[in-house]
């Protein structure tokens, strides 16, 4: 008998549409949104911390059996704050798959993680679970993620990590199913995932069409990017995730009070943040709360230069060849993992010529090893997902 799945955790784009609650029943709304002003448009953006988390709970609806069933975390806190209790929940489900993310983290104490996982009588899935800095494991995480980890350790658990270093750390904490699988986001779309990679060596630097992604109000990377990789005189064409709400990026209003167009994704009125003086060409900046949407957008594209993991790994889905610069601990641990085309940020900025030193590092890779290791990881994440008996 196939177990009853509860999925919870980071949610897709659908979530959005989300309008109430009640027991198991979730509606919701067939009105689209369109957050335009600079008030909806900066909630929208809080709702969910970074559009990139939405790759993360889409990839993991996609991958497991199709009769699970999507419950947003909120509902479930709400549960857990208003004293209603858990039973309907205990006595539908047979476990529970919660998507996670960098949850090991020092800025992030998982209280309300702990609170809802601590109700859940069933076994639990942690699904991409993983570090944020090498150093915050050594050092020590916060009371509330301790907690989380305690809640686990009392009954059957599962842990599948975004790499070898969750992984290691966990079973040093004595947890037995640690198997390391990367994001579930890599695995979806993987047929467009594979050939985004065979084009990789026919990328011509300096005539491709561009995205680019990065910190913007942080630091100047992403414009040193861009006026060494776009094409002369072309307008270089920026994605947010979240710059708007963890960096010193600030948009005001057009003459008709907008800030974003719903329709285009583009970003209107007057945008500021630091090192915007040294553009040669300012950047066509646009935003996506929907997934198609983005993917849409992103495959009329020829290349991805990316600072942002999932914003690269979105253009891959819609096989577009992109090549991600490694530029934390969490991004290494992933790319280690899933072996997917990267250069270092240490590598990069060492390069006296930007360009050739990327167009270099494209021309050298080879194209069937890469589409080789990717389903080769791609098998092992589904194999897993089957073992626990929740997968396809």
């Amino acid at each position: 008998m196939r177990p009853r799945i509860l999925l919870t955790g980071i949610p897709g784009h659908y979530t959005r549409l989300a309008n109430g609650a009640n027991g198991l029943s979730v509606s919701y709304s067939e009105r689209q949104k369109q957050p335009e002003s600079k008030d909806e448009f900066l909630q929208e953006l809080r709702n969910i911390s970074n559009t990139g988390n939405y790759l993360i709970g889409e990839g993991a609806l996609r991958a497991i059996a199709p009769h699970a069933k999507q419950i947003p975390f909120w509902h479930l806190y709400n549960c857990h704050k208003n004293g209603t209790g858990f039973d309907e929940f205990n006595n539908n489900f047979d476990i529970c798959v919660f998507t996670c993310a960098n949850l090991l983290r020092k800025g992030l104490s998982a209280d309300a993680e702990a609170d809802v996982l601590s109700k859940l009588k069933m076994p639990i899935v942690m699904l991409g679970i993983g570090h944020q800095n090498r150093k915050d494991l050594e050092t020590g995480l916060p009371e509330g993620t301790k907690r989380l980890l305690d809640v686990l350790k009392d009954r059957e658990h599962y842990f599948l990590t975004r790499g070898y270093e969750t992984a290691g750390y966990l079973k040093d904490q004595g947890f037995k199913y640690v198997r390391p699988t990367g994001c579930p986001s890599v695995y979806f779309a993987p047929n467009n995932m594979r050939a985004s990679m065979k084009k990789l060596p026919d990328v011509k630097i300096g005539q491709a069409k561009t995205i680019f992604s990065g910190y913007l109000g942080a630091n100047h990377d992403c414009i040193v990017d861009a006026i060494a990789l776009n094409p002369e005189g072309a307008k270089p064409q920026y994605i947010i995730q979240d710059e708007f709400l963890h960096f010193d990026m600030k948009v005001e209003p057009d003459a008709d009070g907008r800030v974003f167009d719903s329709c285009s994704g583009k970003m209107l009125g007057e945008l500021a943040f630091p090192g915007a003086e040294r553009q040669k060409v300012p950047f066509d900046v646009r935003t996506f709360f929907d997934t198609n949407m983005w993917r849409a957008w992103a495959s009329h594209m020829d290349f991805n230069f990316g600072r942002r993991f999932h914003g690269s790994i979105i253009a891959m889905q819609a096989g577009v060849p992109s090549l991600m610069v490694a530029v934390d601990d969490r991004m290494r641990e992933m790319l280690g993992f899933t072996g997917l085309p990267s250069v270092d940020v240490q590598e990069l900025e060492k390069a006296e010529n930007r360009a050739e030193f990327v167009a270099s590092h494209l021309a050298g890779l080879n194209a069937s090893e890469l589409v080789d290791r990717y389903s080769d990881r791609e098998r092992n994440f589904r194999t897993v997902l089957r073992e626990i008996g929740i997968g396809l």
